[in-house]
């Protein structure tokens, strides 16, 4: 993301939400063991600087990130800021066969100039010459300095194969940048072709491109959970993937690669291009990094899922048009609001924990203090709380498909609903 005065506005929201979603919480259960022909895969997690108020958020989603990689097994090596300086950077991701960068993006095209330089585009945000040991991102003080494709493709020395995965940089995976218009499909297929060639040309053999939260955590989960699946089905496999928002296309200027972009509603209600792949969907990481198919190890005991979705405040509304008094919620978009009306199900616990389904998508005022995690209808309050509802907000967790923790056992509150999965330990 260029650093212009109006600042990274689209992850505001986030930094000051990130207390409420999943604290610790492993987000992706690992799957059956996978056995390694020779050393674990090796994982690099980047940190760039983003500022006071996003940089928490960056460091927080590279911890989600590299506890799934550590709990299958994986070495992890990180360079976060204030300490991503371009040396340290360097020796994280020598012969890493997974390479996860957070932190401001510069892609092409952009507002700022015509012609593409190599020297600051399609790289990294690392500490400048004048980094103060903080995570200060000023261009014009030197705390921040834009490496390049140029300096990327010069310098970095990872595994062979390895795959390069973007996490809310700007242009990565196709949007532009805070305070710009949506691009163009033809813009959005430019920013993901450029921003993923130096990484093809270094011999990646996928790139993959996310602002969804806790995107880059399940991709890791998923890459190492199952190392025989092709690189096209890891990308379908984000709960957030809608096929209707995908279009594919060959890589203007990789031969024999393909560039998915997937367009979506997502933050602040926005459809944009938040997610995108590069590479050959086809190609599989246990290719690269000599991991057994899952089935063919010796799997450890598997924890159940906990799926915990989000804890911190629920507001209420009377009732939702066509159900009645039956009780229904509404989730924020940037928690699948929008993606679970069809079909999804949630389980509120309170006082009580309930099963309800999730009929609308809410602002919940997203991105400010006063964030909600979801909207319960007058009854799905008093089903969940004893509290009145003068109180106006009551503390509750939410578990995404009803997947609750032992002792929390839900009430079935309809007789359509799904069967209720069994409780985790």
């Amino acid at each position: 993301m260029m650093v212009r005065s109006r600042g990274p506005a689209r992850w505001t929201g986030m930094a000051i939400a990130v207390t409420l979603l999943l604290g610790s919480q492993t987000l992706v259960p690992p799957g059956p063991g996978v056995a390694y022909a020779n050393a674990p895969p090796k994982v690099a997690i980047v940190v760039g600087p983003a500022g006071s108020d996003i940089t928490p958020l960056y460091l927080h989603l590279a911890e989600l990130a590299a506890v799934e990689a550590e709990e299958r097994g994986a070495t992890v090596a990180r360079a976060y800021s204030p300490d991503a300086t371009p040396e340290r950077v360097l020796e994280a991701t020598t012969a890493a066969n997974i390479i996860i960068y957070f932190g401001h993006g510069t892609g092409f095209p952009n507002p700022y100039s015509e012609t593409l330089n190599p020297e600051t585009v399609n790289g990294w945000g690392l500490q400048g010459p004048a980094s103060l040991g903080t995570h200060d991102d000023s261009l014009a003080a030197g705390t921040l300095r834009y490496y390049g494709e140029a300096w990327l493709e010069a310098n970095l020395r990872p595994a062979p194969g390895f795959v390069m995965i973007y996490s809310n940089a700007c242009y990565a995976p196709g949007a532009s940048e805070g305070g710009q218009p949506r691009p163009t499909e033809e813009e959005a297929l430019a920013h993901v072709a450029n921003y993923s060639r130096p990484m093809l040309d270094l011999g990646a053999s996928a790139y993959f491109a996310t602002d969804f939260y806790a995107g880059a955590a399940g991709l890791v989960a998923r890459l190492l959970d199952d190392p025989a699946a092709p690189y096209g089905r890891v990308f379908r496999d984000d709960p957030l993937f809608d096929e209707a928002g995908l279009a594919t296309f060959p890589h203007p200027q990789a031969a024999g690669a393909e560039v998915w972009l997937h367009r979506s509603i997502y933050l602040d209600g926005a459809e944009d291009y938040w997610y995108a792949f590069a590479g050959d969907p086809a190609r599989q990481l246990d290719a690269i990094t000599g991991a057994a198919s899952p089935a063919a190890a010796a799997p450890p005991p598997a924890a159940a899922p906990v799926g915990l979705l989000a804890t911190g405040r629920a507001s209420s509304y009377p009732s939702q048009p066509g159900y009645g008094e039956r009780p229904t919620a509404a989730l924020p978009e940037a928690l699948g609001g929008r993606a679970l009306t069809e079909t999804g199900w949630v389980a509120v616990c309170g006082d009580r924990c309930v099963i309800v389904p999730v009929v609308d998508s809410c602002p919940c005022y997203w991105g400010t203090d006063d964030a909600r995690v979801i909207n319960l209808s007058h009854a799905a309050w008093a089903a969940v709380t004893d509290d009145p509802l003068a109180e106006g907000l009551v503390d509750v967790r939410v578990y995404r498909d009803g997947l609750i923790p032992a002792g929390e056992a839900p009430r079935r509150l309809y007789p359509d609903m799904p069967p209720i999965p069994p409780a985790a330990p």
